[in-house]
């Protein structure tokens, strides 16, 4: 995940794109900070992914005070930042893929609790889903 926030920065740097230059530089400087916190000298890739999730999620939190603030310029510069940040993740799982996940799994496990889907979505779609929509969707099927 690195190397390839690493060689976008360079294509961004040659580009001249400057936001596409600030949002890469921002998330490598999470993972540098990260990486000093645990002492280590690179992460994991699910690490990685984590802090790329969080900076998505930051800065979706940034447009709802934007909005409510009435900044409009700031608002579009945050979802440019965002749609940046997405070319990182893997593919979104959505609403409909969730619940199919989650019906196949409560009809192969009787008594299923919403604790072990989510350990299921975890486990086998980590990054892939919205953590919220996942848990709401798992209580409608899960019941």
């Amino acid at each position: 995940m690195k190397a390839t926030l690493k060689e976008a920065l360079k294509s961004a740097m040659k580009a001249q794109d400057k936001l596409r230059l600030e949002t890469i530089r921002s998330v490598l400087s999470e993972m540098q900070y990260e990486e000093m916190q645990k002492s280590v000298d690179e992460l994991g890739a699910t690490e990685s992914l984590q802090i790329v999730q969080r900076e998505v999620k930051k800065r979706q939190e940034a447009i709802q005070f934007e909005e409510q603030a009435g900044r409009a310029e700031q608002k579009a510069k945050l979802e440019a930042e965002i749609a940046i940040l997405e070319e990182f993740l893997p593919k979104q799982l959505s609403a409909d893929d969730l619940e199919k996940i989650i019906v196949t799994l409560k009809e192969s496990t009787p008594g299923l609790a919403l604790n072990v889907v989510m350990k299921h979505l975890k486990d086998n779609y980590a990054g892939q889903y919205d953590g919220k929509s996942a848990s709401e969707i798992a209580k409608r099927v899960v019941g």
